[in-house]
């Protein structure tokens, strides 16, 4: 009834007060509720002026000269617009702008995500190359190892599984060979069928062997490996550190197959191989490649050490193996080189972060698939292809830019490299900290910097675990003079000095674990060789014990790695016994 009421009103006044009235309103584009008040407030202001006007004509020529002084249509619906919003409440105009602020805002944010998504990485440098470069250092291929040790690899024959009868088999994981055999060191641990399985998986694998053993004699081995333009050089598969394994548990128990029968000089020479093979995948390298090359080098080590223990062996033999071993430990042999490993977070940023010219730049979202590999993954892989999205788009938006990442990198990996030149003793006085505190760091910065936090490799272990591997190694030469020395002498010396100044050391085997000499002590026919530990403090000699029972040399417990002699297990080692029915499915 009120807009009638309005309508017929509108229809009282003059046509052309009525369209000068609509065109305002139409106008000023502002709320209904407004615009009705605005319509009210000129309507009454024409009906108040015009009311005096005796006949019609009078009444137009009036309304005329009124629409003449209101002026220009437009400008006067912008002033009522105006004037109208400087008298609305203070609530309206905060609630007003806020909305606004916010469609800013919103609009803003969709053209940084389109601008985001739309970057492209620059892909100056093919890494690869680099490495491969790095691990070739000749140009002529007779030098290289590495096709003589695929064609050992062509050549090899798995171990074959050992037949058991149904009341003789305790687990069907016992069938397979190397599982069996695993926790047993020499030929006495051995049942007589493991035993015939092991001589022929070694006979079957002959040639391989040698072709192995004349790969190791070659100065330098280098991997021809490819790639696509889209996949990280860290997800390169190394398919040869498994194989190369797979031979020095061969060789290592045929060496302790051929220390039981007499042939000392052979099983030396066995070790001899293994510990060759090892040379070759150290740095440059990833450190994959590294750990595995020092875990094969120890595994020569570990049996030498069984060895010892078990046979009475020449002095001219010992010391023919020593001076061999001596031979082919440098300087750096156990020192990780980071150069490889820099080579892949590089790498990250340069397939996964644009490049503004200045070194910064933002991480690409549709670049994040490369990281839901089995071996990369960091994020959720959703089947529905906007969620994976809107996560890519959610951590480009909150992670810090290339620059940042590409400084803390550097950081941490130039002390790493400058930490990997020091001692586990050292770097506990000096309180070194490996992990940068990141534990520590608040969740927005973690979260922040979370390809730092996710791809950063654990490297102080990596470093322990070098020095562990040069530890027992100097301990095998150190044991292997003391030997020696006691079928030169009839006796063990009273110290290590003695050794040195004899010349059967050529320096005295330090501790990494305690910046002094390992710790010697004649114990009547017999001495103990041992260092401190992890935990860098001399507890007398004192062994650690896994939940089996068994010696374990490297642990944080308050216990000492002793090399010499192993500790008697805590515990006679048990044996299941079953009976057929406990084997049957479902029982």
């Amino acid at each position: 009834m009120a807009k009638e009421n309005k309508k017929d009103q509108l229809q009282n006044l003059p046509a052309c007060v009525s369209e000068f009235i609509r065109q305002v309103i139409k106008k000023m584009r502002y709320r209904h509720k407004v615009l009705e008040d605005v319509k009210a407030e000129l309507m009454a202001h024409f009906e108040d002026e015009l009311k005096n006007c005796a006949t019609g004509a009078e009444r137009d020529e009036k309304a005329r000269q009124l629409i003449a002084e209101f002026g220009d249509v437009k400008l006067l619906a912008v002033l009522l617009r105006r004037a109208k919003k400087r008298c609305r409440p203070l609530w309206r105009t905060i609630v007003a702008r806020s909305f606004q602020t916010i469609g800013v805002l919103i609009l803003c944010f969709i053209f940084y995500c389109v601008y985001i998504s739309l970057g492209q990485p620059n892909i100056s440098i093919n890494y690869l190359h680099e490495m491969t470069n790095l691990n070739r250092p000749v140009v002529d291929e007779s030098q290289n190892a590495a096709p003589l040790y695929q064609k050992a690899f062509d050549l090899y024959k798995e171990p074959p599984d050992i037949e058991f009868t149904e009341e003789e088999l305790v687990s069907w994981n016992d069938k397979i060979l190397l599982n069996a055999i695993r926790e047993n060191e020499w030929v006495d641990e051995l049942t007589e069928k493991e035993l015939t399985a092991l001589k022929t998986w070694i006979s079957s694998n002959t040639e391989a062997i040698e072709l192995f053993k004349q790969a190791t004699e070659k100065p330098y081995c280098w991997w021809e490996r490819k790639t696509d333009d889209k996949s990280l050089i860290i997800s390169i598969l190394a398919p040869e550190l498994g194989k190369v394994k797979n031979f020095s548990r061969l060789l290592s128990w045929r060496a302790v197959l051929k220390a039981n029968s007499g042939d000392i000089e052979e099983a030396f020479d066995d070790l001899l191989t293994c510990y060759r093979a090892g040379r070759h995948f150290q740095g440059p390298r990833t450190l994959i490649e590294q750990l595995t090359g020092w875990a094969i080098q120890a595994k020569s080590i570990g049996t030498a050490f069984v060895i010892l223990q078990h046979q009475q062996i020449e002095g001219l033999l010992l010391k023919e193996f020593q001076t061999n071993l001596e031979k082919l430990i440098d300087e750096g042999s156990y020192i990780p080189d980071y150069t490889i490993e820099s080579f892949f977070w590089k790498d990250i940023l340069q397939r996964c972060y644009t490049d503004n010219g200045n070194g910064s730049g933002h991480l690409i979202p549709g670049r994040l698939n490369i990281f839901t590999g089995k071996d990369m993954r960091v994020l959720n892989d959703f089947e529905n292809p906007v969620l994976n999205y809107g996560q890519y788009l959610g951590l480009s938006l909150i992670t810090t830019d290339r620059d940042k990442i590409r400084q803390m990198f550097e950081n941490y990996y130039d002390n790493a490299q400058q930490w990997a030149h020091k001692t586990p003793w050292q770097l506990h006085q000096e309180n070194v900290d490996f992990e940068m505190d990141m534990d520590d760091w608040p969740r927005l910065k973690q979260i922040r910097y979370w390809p730092v936090t996710v791809l950063m490799p654990a490297l102080g272990r990596v470093n322990q675990i070098a020095y562990r591997y040069k530890l027992h190694t100097d301990a095998l030469i150190t044991i292997t003079a003391l030997l020696r020395y006691r079928q030169d002498k009839d006796q063990y010396p009273k110290n290590l000095d003695e050794l040195v100044t004899t010349g059967y050391l050529k320096n005295l085997p330090m501790d990494c674990f305690s910046n002094k000499p390992l710790v010697y002590k004649k114990t009547g026919d017999d001495f103990q060789l041992y260092s401190y530990g992890p935990n860098c403090i001399d507890d007398g000699g004192k062994p650690s014990y896994n939940e089996k029972g068994k010696y374990r040399m490297w642990s944080d417990e308050d216990a000492d790695a002793i090399f010499w002699p192993e500790p008697e297990p805590k515990e006679p080692k048990i044996i299941p016994t079953y009976s057929p029915e406990m084997l049957m499915p479902g029982y």
